[in-house]
C-alpha cells in the first residue's frame, strides 16, 4: 500500500466515521454522552485513604528525619569529641606561646630571630634526605 493509497484510505474512514455520527438521532447521542460521562467518573473515582499521599508524605519526612538524626547520634564515637577538643587546646596553648611576650623581652620577633642558628640546623636536617 503506497503513501497515496493510505492517505485515500484514511480520508474515507474518516467520512464514513462522520456521516454515521451525523446519521444518530439526538436521543441516541445524549445517551452515548451520558454512558461516556459515567464511564469517565467511575474511572477517576476516588482511592482508599490509606493511598492518599498527601498523608504519606509529612510522615515520610519525619521517619527520614529520625533516621538521619539516630544515625549521626549512633555513628560518631564518643571519644572522637575528646580528642577534638584536646586538639583545640594545645592549638590554644602553641598560640598562646607565639603571641604572649615577656616585658623585657620586646617583640616576639625578636624571641624568633635570637635562635636563627638553630632554625637554619632544623631546616637543614628536614630538608637533607636520610642519613645514610
Amino acid at each position: 500500500m503506497s503513501e497515496q493509497d493510505s492517505e485515500a484510505f484514511e480520508m474515507r474512514s474518516r467520512a464514513l466515521f462522520h456521516d454515521s455520527v451525523e446519521g444518530l438521532d439526538m436521543r441516541i447521542r445524549s445517551r452515548l454522552t451520558q454512558a461516556r460521562s459515567a464511564a469517565l467518573s467511575a474511572a477517576h473515582g476516588r482511592r482508599p485513604w490509606f493511598l492518599d499521599w498527601k498523608l504519606w508524605t509529612p510522615a515520610a519526612g519525619v521517619t527520614a528525619a529520625a533516621i538521619l538524626g539516630v544515625s549521626l547520634w549512633i555513628g560518631t564515637p564518643v571519644g572522637h569529641h575528646s580528642a577534638t577538643m584536646a586538639d583545640a587546646l594545645a592549638n590554644f596553648e602553641d598560640l598562646d606561646l607565639v603571641a604572649s611576650t615577656d616585658e623585657g623581652s620586646g617583640d616576639a620577633m625578636d624571641m624568633l630571630q635570637d635562635d636563627i642558628e638553630f632554625y637554619d640546623f632544623a631546616d637543614k636536617a628536614a630538608n637533607s634526605g636520610p642519613a645514610a
